[in-house]
């Protein structure tokens, strides 16, 4: 039987089994080689994994980088998406504390595919995290990373891997039973910690993998259970506007009619718990040398409930009640707000459970010219609010001052006693709102790959895949009123915690303020009668389906020092989004859109080796990206705490671009390279978000008001020009270093920018590893970037922000051994501003991590 396997192959089988050369001669074998000497001595630990994704990435021909895990069960970082921000052009968004989203090369992490093993994998949202809308990428926190081989970042595509990416295709390798040794355990048992929250949670992981004497039949399961505790504070801004009153004293120069002040100004604690359970279990028969089969199924349950609290006052809610300002540069730095002023305490419980199933089948059929490959799956999430309780309280009497600066807020209330706060009877005191989002796909493929010999020309692909894909939001709600009086002693938890808002300027009462208790609120919510029946929320529910179908064809070539790919791959996509719409007689009616497109999407990779320890690649491609479901329907959705709403656009078009790449390898020495890409990224039908005032009334909450309301729109052009650099090199003694920096240029054909993307990042990462002991220290550094269009139509930009961990691992014996680890180590401020560094939106910080593992195998 003839079969031909690639060197890029090999490799990745190769790093799936922990296999990787060790060999110290002073020159790199060829990319064929070294994918084959890979099958002879194991290497682990962090060089071993940088040694194993080197080899991934000389082999590829398109652009490709890659993350290989030390040993079986264990990976570089415990969050996936933290181990990415270790490759050149990849920027990590870390809201949370922790690693999210990944922007590659220049682009939105919406814009991005993740795929599981070459397959989509479904996700769902906690309903809390304004990035983590109804998209196509997926929540790194969800993917546990002991069950990673190995990720793949395909830069540049090829016409076999699925559409829908315009910076980068994130494909994730899980294990194979027969790949690993039979009667394989690994597992692990840790703490973690985080000193914001003062809360510590146990987590563990195991792996068991088993195969038969004949090595035809085995299988694989893995479990993860895993707790973290989040206290994040901050202080926010709603945006600002004109508006002080004719009669106030002013200080400083500046026109007062035309001079911007703060909207609102909130101190907000968040809390969560986080906890994640996740099992994965993979079948692998091959009944003979021609059949292959591999069944694998993942699932991950994942209970994000929240607690979260805001006190803030509303200068822009009480105009007329401001009696001195000071302005500068146009802006209202300070101010006094006499009588009776309006300010609000929130506190909102969000219970959150999100799910992810995935279920796949594949068969290989290997012939003498010709491999025939049928893959089939399903894979479901589910996640929102079930449900979220809304309560608040408000300010009796008297006034307020505050005073701003880019680093500094003060607020002062003329009476902060919790007595003062409350409800008369009559007022609302909050409302139940259930929100359940649904993600779901079905798929069937084919793919045929022939052995030639047409000159160049080596092997053929061809391929047909269809997917039927249903996503959407149904929502409910309902408002309860307070009978007698409330106020805010009969639920008070004392005073926000010592210390919460060090380091982010807050002064004043903005630093210590009466807060609720949680068991105290709710059960007094309880006991009040909501307003009726519940009532289903029209504005946010919306289903979208979506059918696509692809076909493919690909040619790889070969000769003497030059190997690549050309192809093509034909997509249509069949768009139907149902929704509600009000029909302004205190009604929704039901609305139908639908769309239809099809694109063509050609491909280039080509590589030439320079040397025997140098390539030079060059990539050309047409490629395309879908909207958002969410955005991909005209529904409407309005949050009475903010006055804030968001909906879709039924008539976005698909983002498309011409993307081009140019690299550079040296592999200089064993465990050793430098790398340096160009990259380019042409884009049209480029979506940003537009917001506009409209006066609305909800229609849940009969509360009415100016709302800030955003949408998606098409802008015209832009482009993401740049250059990512990579050096990684293993000294004798033990010590190393991997470093890597990418600069990215962007331009638009309007003023708004491409975002999530920073100019300047790179990240360091010496490291030492002899014998039984390792440790390594990794810094992040990425530059300020556009995040999104904000409340009062602001532009939000998201500062500088650093990143230090420290990990160091001790193997006691072949069995067991201790990692320590401690992340987010400067606790950098992730700090929100409206154009201008001096105009705060949100001021955050969330705390170190710090975390002990003991692992073992047999």
């Amino acid at each position: 039987m003839k079969y031909r396997k690639s060197a890029l192959s090999a490799a990745i089988v190769a790093c799936l089994s922990f296999n990787a050369h060790a060999q110290e001669a002073s020159q790199a074998p060829s990319p064929t080689e070294q994918a084959t000497q890979l099958d002879t001595v194991t290497v682990t630990g962090y060089r071993g994994s940088l040694e194993k994704s080197q080899a991934v990435k000389r082999s590829a021909n398109a652009i490709v980088d890659a993350i290989s895990a030390e040993d079986i069960g264990k990976f570089p970082d415990t969050n996936a998406a933290e181990s990415l921000a270790h490759l050149p052009g990849i920027t990590v968004d870390r809201q949370f504390g922790e690693g999210e989203k990944v922007s590659i090369n220049g682009t939105d992490p919406a814009l991005n595919r993740v795929l599981i093993n070459g397959q989509t994998i479904a996700s769902g949202d906690w309903g809390g995290n304004p990035t983590d809308t109804s998209g196509r990428t997926f929540n790194y926190t969800l993917l546990s990373p002991e069950i990673i081989g190995l990720m793949e970042v395909y830069k540049t595509p090829e016409a076999r891997i699925d559409e829908g990416s315009i910076g980068g295709t994130v494909i994730v390798h899980t294990r194979k039973p027969l790949d690993l040794p039979k009667n394989t355990i690994r597992g692990s048992v840790g703490y973690n910690y985080n000193d914001r929250s003062k809360d510590g949670n146990p987590r563990a992981s195991a792996l068991w993998s088993w195969k038969n004497d004949a090595e035809d039949f085995g299988f694989l399961v893995s479990a993860t259970h895993d707790k973290q505790s989040i206290s994040r504070a901050g202080i926010e801004y709603w945006g600002y506007a004109t508006g002080l009153p004719a009669t106030a004293t002013i200080t400083g120069e500046g026109d007062p009619a035309e001079a911007l002040l703060p909207v609102g100004i909130s101190s907000s604690y968040f809390q969560q718990d986080r906890e994640r359970d996740g099992l994965q279990a993979a079948l692998q028969w091959k009944p003979n040398e021609r059949n292959e089969f591999n069944l694998t199924g993942i699932y991950v349950k994942g209970k994000y409930d929240n607690f979260s609290q805001a006190r803030y006052v509303c200068p822009a809610c009480s105009l007329g009640q401001i009696t001195s300002a000071t302005i500068e540069d146009g802006y209202v730095v300070a101010a006094d707000v006499d009588g009776d002023a309006y300010a609000q305490h929130d506190f909102n419980l969000r219970e959150s459970q999100v799910e992810t199933r995935s279920l796949h089948l594949r068969h290989d059929w290997y012939g003498d010219n010709w491999t025939f490959t049928t893959q089939a799956g399903t894979t479901s999430a589910k996640g929102g609010k079930d449900p979220e309780y809304l309560m608040k309280t408000l300010l009796l009497s008297g006034g307020f001052d505050f005073e701003y600066d880019a680093k500094h807020t003060i607020v002062n209330y003329d009476n902060n006693d919790a007595s003062n706060w409350g409800l008369a009877p009559g007022q609302q005191y909050g409302g139940q709102y259930y929100e359940t989002s649904r993600d779901k796909e079905r798929y069937f493929q084919f793919d045929a790959t022939q052995d030639v010999e047409w000159g160049p020309i080596h092997q053929v692909q061809l391929g047909y895949k269809y997917t039927n894909h249903d996503n959407g939001v149904s929502s409910r709600g309902n408002a309860v009123d307070v009978v007698s009086a409330l106020n805010l002693t009969e639920i008070l938890g004392g005073l926000s915690p010592s210390g919460l808002y060090d380091g982010l300027g807050a002064g004043g009462d903005l630093a210590s303020w009466p807060v609720a208790d949680l068991g105290k609120a709710i059960a007094y919510f309880n006991t009040l009668e909501p307003r009726g029946p519940y009532n289903f929320n029209y504005g946010p529910s919306f289903d979208v389906k979506e059918i696509t179908t692809a076909l493919y064809a690909q040619a790889n070539f070969e000769s003497g020092k030059w190997r690549g790919n050309l192809g093509v791959r034909y997509v249509d996509t069949s768009d139907k989004s149902l929704y509600w719409v009000n029909n302004n007689s205190g009604s929704y009616d039901r609305a139908l859109a639908n769309r239809s497109y099809y694109k063509p999407l050609p491909s280039f990779n080509v590589a030439y080796d320079l040397s025997e320890d140098m390539v030079t690649r060059f990539s050309a491609a047409k490629v395309m990206a879908r909207p958002r479901y969410g955005q991909l329907a005209g529904t409407l959705d309005l949050n009475d705490q903010e006055f804030t709403g968001g909906g879709g656009n039924v008539d976005l078009k698909p983002y498309e671009a011409t993307n081009y790449g140019l690299t550079f390898e040296w592999y200089f020495a064993p465990s050793s390279m430098f790398a340096a890409e160009l990259f380019r990224r042409d884009i049209s039908n480029y979506v940003v978000t537009d917001t506009t005032e409209q006066q609305l009334t909800n229609p849940i909450s009969g509360v009415s008001g100016v709302y800030s309301i955003s949408r998606p729109i098409n802008v015209a052009d832009a482009t993401a020009t740049g250059l990512a650099l990579n050096y990684q090199q293993a000294f004798d003694s033990g010590f190393g270093i991997n470093a890597n920096y990418t600069y990215t240029d962007t331009d638009t054909s309007t003023e708004l920018f491409l975002p999530y993307v920073s100019e300047h990042a790179y990240t360091i990462t010496p490291y030492f590893e002899r014998g039984p002991f390792n440790v390594r220290v990794n810094y992040g550094y990425r530059s300020e970037y556009f995040n999104q269009v904000g409340r009062q139509n602001s532009s939000v930009y998201a500062d500088t922000y650093k990143q230090l961990d420290l990990i160091a691992g001790y193997q006691i014996n072949e069995l067991f051994g201790v990692t320590l680890s401690a992340t987010n180590l400067l606790d950098d401020t992730y700090y929100w501003y409206d154009t201008e560094k001096r105009t705060p939106l949100g001021v955050y910080k969330s705390g170190r991590n710090y975390q002990v593992a003991f692992t073992f195998k047999f």
